[in-house]
């Protein structure tokens, strides 16, 4: 059973994660050769400001 982890800035509203796991769902079916009821996507909704980059916090 394939778990997918996004993690991304926080304020993505449903429509935009219901087309993502849309997406996400249909790829990792093709490419692992299962089917989508075995599928699970995972969001983490991060703030901006507890991720950092290339040694710096974004803002």
């Amino acid at each position: 059973m394939p778990t997918v982890t996004i993690q991304w800035f926080d304020g993505r509203d449903a429509e935009t994660k219901k087309k993502t796991i849309e997406l996400v769902t249909k790829a990792i079916c093709e490419g692992c050769g299962t089917s989508p009821e075995h599928v699970t996507v995972i969001f983490q909704d991060i703030k901006k400001s507890d991720w950092g980059s290339n040694g710096k916090l974004y803002e």
